[in-house]
């Protein structure tokens, strides 16, 4: 598997968690899924970005920005070398 299918798929994942607990403020999965994987990148880091800015004290924008954060952060580091 692939890091952006990885990350592909733990995006969707908290997301989804995110939608089940405010599903006025997060796409719903059908919606995530639809998207392409630059364009649920672009999301995830405009996302990121909000909750970054916002206030701290919600519990579940604190968890998504962490696990944005982490998520983000994973993918942004390069590809091991083959056979390494």
């Amino acid at each position: 598997m692939t890091n952006i299918d990885q990350s592909r798929f733990a995006l969707i994942a908290v997301l989804t968690e995110a939608h089940e607990a405010r599903p006025d403020e997060y796409p719903d999965p059908q919606t995530l899924i639809a998207m392409s994987d630059e364009v649920l990148r672009a999301y995830a880091v405009g996302l990121l970005a909000l909750l970054e800015a916002g206030p701290r004290g919600d519990s579940v924008a604190n968890e998504l920005h962490s696990d944005l954060r982490r998520i983000l952060h994973e993918t942004s580091k390069p590809d091991p070398p083959d056979g390494g």
